[in-house]
C-alpha cells in the first residue's frame, strides 16, 4: 500500500477551473481518455491506505442501494484519519480524480444535464468539496467516510443497521447529518438514533415524511439542540419520546 495522497492547493484549483474544459471525461471516465493534468502536483502523507475503489460497489438501477456498503467500507479502509484531516478537501479531491472517478460518476453523474453550467455544477459538487455541507453531504468519498464514521460512533454493535435506518428516507438523512448541529453533537444523536430505532423496529410511522418533519420541528420548537445537549439523558430521551409520540399522533388524526 502506497500513502495516502492529496492535492496541493494549486492544484486543486486549477483542476476545479478546468472542469468545463474536461466535462466529456467527468460524465463517462470508462469511456473517455484520462484528462492530460499536467504539471499535477500533490503530496503523499504518511498513513498507507488500500486503493479505494477496489473497494466500492455501485448498482445501475438504484445507485443509492449500495451506500451502506460502501460507506462501511471506506470508513474501515480509512479509519485511522482524524475528523481535522477528514476535513482537508485537497485530500477527497484526489481520491475522487485519481482513484475512484468511475464509481463517483456511476453515483452521481449518470445523467448529464443538458445546460453546461448545470453539468458543470453538478461535477463540481460531487468531484469538489466546498465546506462542511460538502464534505459531509456532496463529495462522492468524502460523504462515505462521515457516513461510515458516524453510524460507528452511533451504533459500534451494528453500524449497518443505523445507516439503512438514517439512509431510509432523504428527508431522515437531511434532518441528521445535514445539520452539523445534530450529526457533530454525539450524545443527541445516539439518543435521537435510539427512539428511531425503538419506532423502526415497530411500526415505522415515524419515518413518514410529514411526521418526522414534525418531530424535528417539536425538538427545535422545545429549545434545539443546544438545550437537547444540556439535559440528563433520562430527560432528554423522556422528551424526544414525547416529541415522537406528539408527531405520530398528531398525523393519525390529520
Amino acid at each position: 500500500m502506497m500513502g495516502l495522497r492529496y492535492c496541493t492547493s494549486d492544484s486543486l484549483e486549477s483542476l476545479r477551473h478546468a472542469v468545463p474544459d474536461r466535462l466529456d471525461w467527468y460524465y463517462s471516465p470508462d469511456t473517455e481518455p484520462t484528462p492530460q493534468f499536467g504539471t499535477f502536483g500533490f503530496r503523499e502523507s504518511k498513513l498507507k491506505a488500500p486503493r479505494l475503489a477496489d473497494g466500492l460497489v455501485t448498482d445501475a438501477d438504484s445507485p443509492s442501494i449500495t451506500d451502506v456498503e460502501n460507506a462501511l467500507n471506506v470508513y474501515e479502509a480509512l479509519s485511522e484519519l482524524t475528523p481535522h484531516e477528514a476535513s482537508i478537501e485537497r485530500l477527497w479531491v484526489y481520491l475522487c480524480h485519481f482513484d475512484c472517478p468511475q464509481y463517483v460518476a456511476a453515483r452521481w453523474l449518470k445523467q448529464r444535464p443538458g445546460k453546461e453550467e448545470d453539468a458543470v455544477r453538478r461535477v463540481r459538487n460531487h468531484f469538489f468539496a466546498a465546506g462542511n455541507r460538502g464534505l459531509i453531504r456532496d463529495n462522492g468519498i468524502s460523504r462515505l467516510w462521515w457516513l461510515g464514521k458516524l453510524a460507528c460512533d452511533t451504533d459500534p454493535e451494528d453500524p449497518n443497521r443505523f445507516l439503512t435506518i438514517l439512509l431510509h428516507r432523504q428527508d431522515v438523512r437531511s434532518a441528521l447529518i445535514e445539520r452539523p448541529s445534530v450529526s457533530m453533537n454525539p450524545k443527541v444523536l445516539r439518543q435521537i438514533y435510539a427512539v428511531m430505532r425503538e419506532h423502526w423496529e415497530g411500526e415505522g410511522i415515524l419515518f413518514e415524511r410529514d411526521v418526522f418533519r414534525g418531530w424535528m420541528a417539536g425538538l427545535n420548537r422545545r429549545g434545539g439542540v443546544v438545550l437537547l445537549d444540556a439535559l440528563p439523558l433520562d430527560a432528554l430521551d423522556g422528551l424526544l419520546m414525547e416529541e415522537a409520540t406528539r408527531a405520530v399522533d398528531l398525523a393519525s388524526t390529520v
